[in-house]
């Protein structure tokens, strides 16, 4: 079968992401001997005439949407894009009547899919939707319908039932199984860059994006990558990471690499071997990554330091012990502290995450997160007023118990928790707070970085995230305002 992919995503802060999950996607379907094409909306001026355009140039058997994200889970400068998911769909549908191609499936997948299946599949009016990893649910997809046959008894895979009105369509999940994190299809892979215009994301992004891993075995309460990608590690082997990125280095000339595991540091065991892989081929890279205090020893850091990490973004989220246990993080003020310094010691760049406003969160100790984290004298601080709330998650489940929220489809239009103890104070107080310092970055508050700038930074090949630049005070007080 001919597959048009089409990578929706449009957001451009801090940078364009390449599209790996699609990548990973789209090297499943080739390797079940589908042809492919992709069409990546990132770039496109006029996204609706190049869809239009494209599907009729490419007359394809089936389309499908890659979804990241339902919004940008900032508050209160929430950028929502559903709708514009759905302008998609829309034009999609009648532009394949137009062509010809009037039986040609839309099916929609992503983790913006995965999240809230059923009510996705109500508001966007596909034909079919990949909840979850689609390494193996969406080939068999393709194979049912290239054969004609029902989709019912694959994992992961809906359905919109045929001959119901748009006003009540009929959904379910084509098979009443779980959705299974086996992981077997996803690590033996190598993302289809090819089909893409790798060039220009590094162009205008600066860095390679590299999965080593799948599943997070924390129990943080608003978040969704356990229910994206399981509760259990499964591991690529670090050989194959660090081959890839060989591959990278050599083709393409990259030398700058974000790791995009939700926590890079463990497994722990897992983390020194790809450090260990880098530094015994010689490998000459600079890489950052996402990672927890938990189990970020200095032994751990020293040898990431040595196999070139130059930056970690840390999702410490609160420094006051009764929030960290709040919202389910697993480690101690203590260990913030310790990570913190070192880090220092090392020479690693800090660039600690925060989160406010959660359940039980007070004046007092949103003033002692933002004492302790300044204390730690970090590169960077990215702080976000509010908790966005997802349906799945602990802090879901609550908000659905005590009715702050009443549906599950109430969680698709962005949804924040901000305790009423704070409400009123918080975001004064951090804008205050943060105003006399030129590290914060406070993305649902003020836009840290205008557009224009950004593309200057990038223009001039600077390839590092863009959080190091604080440190010259590039974004300092009414600069870094700019809108």
């Amino acid at each position: 079968m001919k597959v048009l992919l089409v990578s929706a995503n449009r957001e451009h802060f801090p940078d364009p992401v390449f599209p790996l999950g699609l990548a990973y996607a789209a090297a499943a379907i080739l390797k079940a001997g589908h042809r492919v094409s992709v069409l990546d909306l990132a770039f496109a001026r006029d996204p609706q005439k190049a869809l239009t355009d494209s599907i009729r140039r490419e007359r394809p058997g089936a389309i499908a949407f890659s979804l990241r994200n339902l919004d940008n889970a900032a508050y209160p400068l929430t950028r929502f894009y559903l709708p514009d998911y759905q302008t998609l769909i829309r034009t999609a549908r009648e532009a394949a009547c137009g062509s010809g191609s009037r039986r040609s499936p839309l099916i929609v997948g992503g983790s913006a899919f995965g999240l809230m299946p059923g009510p996705m599949m109500k508001n966007l009016g596909a034909d079919y939707g990949v909840a979850g990893e689609s390494e193996e649910a969406f080939p068999a997809l393709l194979g049912a319908l290239e054969e004609g046959c029902s989709p019912q008894g694959i994992p992961g895979v809906w359905c919109q039932s045929q001959g119901k009105e748009p006003s009540s369509p009929a959904l379910f999940p084509a098979s009443p199984a779980p959705l299974s994190f086996e992981g077997g299809a996803w690590t033996k892979l190598r993302p289809a860059r090819h089909l893409f215009n790798l060039s220009r994301y590094l162009r205008v992004g600066g860095m390679a994006n590299i999965q080593t891993k799948r599943g997070c075995v924390f129990r943080c309460r608003y978040c969704t990558y356990p229910l994206l990608e399981g509760r259990d590690h499964r591991l690529r082997d670090p050989d194959s990471v660090v081959d890839e990125i060989e591959e990278l280095v050599r083709r393409h000339r990259i030398r700058s690499f974000f790791f995009v595991d939700s926590v890079f540091n463990l497994p722990v065991s897992h983390a020194e071997g790809i450090a260990d892989a880098l530094i015994r081929r010689k490998i000459r890279i600079r890489w950052s990554a996402y990672a927890s205090p938990s189990g970020l020893t200095l032994s751990l850091l020293q040898k990431m330091a040595a196999a070139g990490c130059d930056g970690l973004e840390v999702g410490t989220d609160s420094a006051e012990e009764t929030t960290l246990e709040s919202l389910g993080k697993g480690f101690s003020t203590g260990r913030i502290l310790e990570v913190a310094e070192d880090c220092r010691k090392i020479g690693i760049p800090l660039c600690h995450s925060l989160i406010f406003g959660g359940p039980g969160e007070t004046p007092e100790t949103v003033r002692t997160t933002c004492r302790v984290i300044d204390s730690t004298r970090p590169m960077a601080v990215v702080a976000m007023a509010g908790v966005r709330l997802y349906p799945g998650t602990p802090l879901g489940d609550w908000a659905l118990s005590t009715g702050e929220v009443k549906t599950e489809e109430d969680f698709l239009s962005p949804r924040f928790f901000i305790d009423p103890a704070v409400r009123s104070f918080l975001i004064p107080y951090l804008e205050e707070f943060s105003s006399a310092r030129g590290n914060w970055i406070l993305p649902g508050v003020v836009p840290p970085l205008a557009p224009t700038t950004q593309r200057i930074i990038r223009f001039l090949g600077y390839k590092k995230p863009l959080w190091h630049l604080l440190k010259y005070g590039v974004f300092k007080n009414r600069v870094y305002r700019d809108r």
